[in-house]
This record gives C-alpha cells, sequence and structure tokens, in this order.
C-alpha cells in the first residue's frame, strides 16, 4: 500500500487547499458585506449624497436666477407680452424652488453631520486569515463590534469631555486591533508557506509562527480587558443616571482585573474607563 501513499497525500493537500481557498473567498465577501453596513460608513455615504444635493441645487439657483434676471430686465424694457410675463413668472417659482431645495438639502446636511460625530469611527477591515488564527480573530471581531456599542454609551451627558473621552479609548482600541489584524495577516503568510517548506525551514516557520500565535492570543485576551473596562463604566453610568432620574438603558458589568500585556497604549485607556467607572460609584 506504501506506493499509494504519496498520491492520497497529494489528494488530501488538494482537497485541503481548496477548502482553505474556499473559505478565504467567503470571509472575504462577508467583509464586503460588513463593510457597506457599518453605520458610520452608511452615515458617511448619506452625507457626501446631502452635500451633492447642495451642489446640484445651488447650480439650479445660478442658473434659474441668471434667466430670472435676464427675463426681467426685458420686461422692464418694455417687453409685456403674455410670453415673456409666464416665462419671467415660471422661471421666478422655479429659483425659488432651488432657494427652498438648498435649504432643506443644508438642514439635512447639518443632521448628516452630527449623526457622525455621535458614532464612533468606522471599524477596521477585516483581511480573510488561516483557519489556525480564525477562532482568535472572530473573538476580536465580536469585542471589537462590542466596545463600538459600548463606548456610545458612557456618561450621562453628551459633552464635550465625554466626547474626547470616547474618541481616545476608540482610537487606541483601533490601534492595537491594527496591529493584530497585521500580525495575524502575517501569521496566515507563514503557514502558507510551511506548507510548501522543506523540513528544515519548517522548524524556523513554525518557531516563529509559535510567537505570532502568542502574541495574538495576549493581545486578543488584553482587548477583551478593554471591553471589561467599558462593560463596568457603562454600567457605573447606567447606575448614576437612574439615580439622578435620567435613566438610561443598557450596561452589564463585567469586571476583570489585572494585565500582564504588551499593548501598553490600551492600558491608559482602561485605566481611565476603571477610574471613571469608580468615579460614578463613589458620586451614587
Amino acid at each position: 500500500m506504501g506506493k499509494y501513499d504519496e498520491p492520497f497525500n497529494a489528494a488530501a493537500r488538494a482537497v485541503g487547499k481548496s477548502a482553505e481557498a474556499v473559505n478565504q473567498v467567503s470571509a472575504t465577501a462577508a467583509e464586503v458585506l460588513r463593510a457597506r453596513r457599518d453605520p458610520a460608513i452608511v452615515a458617511e455615504k448619506k452625507r457626501r449624497a446631502a452635500k451633492r444635493r447642495i451642489t446640484a441645487w445651488s447650480a439650479g439657483t445660478v442658473v434659474s436666477g441668471a434667466v430670472a434676471a435676464t427675463g426681467a430686465a426685458a420686461v422692464i424694457q418694455g417687453d409685456t407680452s403674455p410670453g415673456a410675463i409666464g416665462g419671467m413668472i415660471l422661471l421666478v417659482a422655479v429659483l425659488l424652488w432651488c432657494i427652498v431645495g438648498i435649504i432643506r438639502a443644508s438642514v439635512d446636511l447639518r443632521a448628516r453631520t452630527r449623526a457622525i460625530a455621535s458614532l464612533p469611527p468606522p471599524s477596521l477591515p477585516r483581511p480573510a486569515v488561516a483557519g489556525e488564527i480564525r477562532p482568535e480573530m472572530a473573538r476580536l471581531d465580536g469585542y471589537a463590534d462590542g466596545l463600538r456599542h459600548l463606548v456610545g454609551m458612557i456618561g450621562i451627558v453628551d459633552d464635550a469631555s465625554v466626547r474626547v473621552l470616547r474618541g481616545e479609548i476608540v482610537s487606541a482600541a483601533d490601534a492595537s486591533e491594527a496591529r493584530l489584524r497585521q500580525q495575524a495577516v502575517t501569521l496566515t503568510g507563514l503557514l502558507k508557506a510551511r506548507r510548501s517548506a522543506p523540513p528544515e525551514a519548517a522548524k524556523q516557520l513554525d518557531a516563529t509562527a509559535g510567537v505570532l500565535t502568542r502574541q495574538i492570543h495576549e493581545g486578543v485576551a488584553n482587548y477583551g480587558l478593554l471591553v471589561s473596562a467599558a462593560s463596568d463604566a457603562v454600567a457605573a453610568s447606567t447606575t448614576l443616571a437612574e439615580q439622578s432620574g435620567q435613566g438610561r438603558s443598557g450596561g452589564v458589568s463585567l469586571t476583570k482585573s489585572g494585565t500582564n500585556s504588551n499593548y501598553a497604549e490600551l492600558d491608559h485607556s482602561i485605566d481611565q474607563l476603571r477610574a471613571l467607572a469608580a468615579g460614578m460609584r463613589e458620586l451614587t
């Protein structure tokens, strides 16, 4: 049976590569759909559409105003024929219609701008990764989505200082998430190269892949600490709001203390959130 082992192994490798390729394509397609539905991206598209409407209405106002002015000059000079007067009335009506359109588009643009300001920035791209690291990236996906939802619920009053704190938290989280996803892409390339590498090189690639895997695991765990701290701050916000008669919904307390991670940019954000939660508890 030994002579059949090599063809069987080759077929198994081919099937494995095909399955991995299918998973990569599926993950890429899912990422495209997710990005299109991101609230921040959708809000930005609507804001750009409002800008385009203002531009179109402004062009219509300029053209109709110029033509109406020409018609008015002709009427003033003595052209009082029914056609001239009717045309001028029509042009004035078009001009007023365009002005109303500009006002409505401007109001809509301001509303869209306020909506974007209240939303966190778009979530980072999520490239397809190897199956070995996909569970960790799935955890990171859940953490990132949960953090963006929780950060918007922190604080009782939506003032400038609270918005600054939210922005700092999301920025620190995005920096860590971007590095984790880049490491996952690097690990995916290593694992792909490992499949066709000679035995001597495979050992070195295995060691490097092991280091990257540990770093990704630690980074995702530390990101989870930030989500936990955000949950704690939301719970404290909710309690304080209820006691002050400004009831808000949401907030689940998930406390987890202590971190020994190399992702230092998250430590300051975690401390900020825990201090905020502690301060709110003191007020209650």
